[in-house]
């Protein structure tokens, strides 16, 4: 665990990506051997090949040009995002590229398979089956849940930090009396 904390958080990016890349292509390479199902885990955990036409989980069909744009703008925004982030707040930050990561390996199959995306993990147990997914969706979905559950303790812990201007002393608020100056004699 130590290595996953010393690692810097936009490292989390091109990991997922490249981890996505690499398990497409193998994928991709021995399709009709996905296409009959591998058990990795009995039942449990199994790789199948799927290609996805919409996005989240399938639930949401739209045109390739559409995905492709939202895709782009919203990697763009997680990217404004990052940058403007505290670059102490390791945690916001690595969730933050994780997410980029997912969505970027998800762009790379809409623009370079006519819109679709390749899916392989299926897990369930019996015919109660989670949609197939691919470790993009898995870098965008932990990504989030990191992250969800990092504001979801700032605002409960008021932790959260505001950057400060150099320079910049804290100035009384007004209606506030200051305490006297001391005076010394020397």
């Amino acid at each position: 665990m130590k290595v996953l904390r010393s690692l810097p958080p936009w490292l989390w990016a091109p990991a997922i990506l490249l981890a996505d890349f690499i398990t497409k292509r193998i994928v991709l390479g021995h399709v009709p051997a996905f296409e009959h199902r591998i058990h990795v885990l009995g039942n449990l955990v199994r790789f199948a090949y799927v290609r996805n036409a919409g996005s989240a989980m399938g639930l949401f069909p739209a045109g390739r040009l559409t995905l492709v744009v939202v895709s782009c703008l919203a990697s763009l925004l997680l990217v404004v995002l990052y940058l403007r982030s505290d670059p102490r707040q390791r945690v916001r930050r690595g969730a933050l590229a994780a997410i980029l990561g997912g969505a970027l390996g998800n762009l790379i199959d809409r623009l370079c398979y006519g819109g679709l995306v390749v899916d392989f993990i299926d897990i369930g147990i019996g015919t109660h089956r989670f949609y197939t997914f691919n470790v993009a969706d898995m870098g965008v979905t932990l990504g989030g849940l990191v992250l969800f559950v990092h504001l979801l303790r700032e605002a409960r812990h008021g932790t959260r930090q505001a950057p400060e201007e150099p320079g910049a002393a804290a100035a009384p608020q007004s209606g506030t009396a200051r305490p006297p100056e001391e005076t010394r004699d020397v």
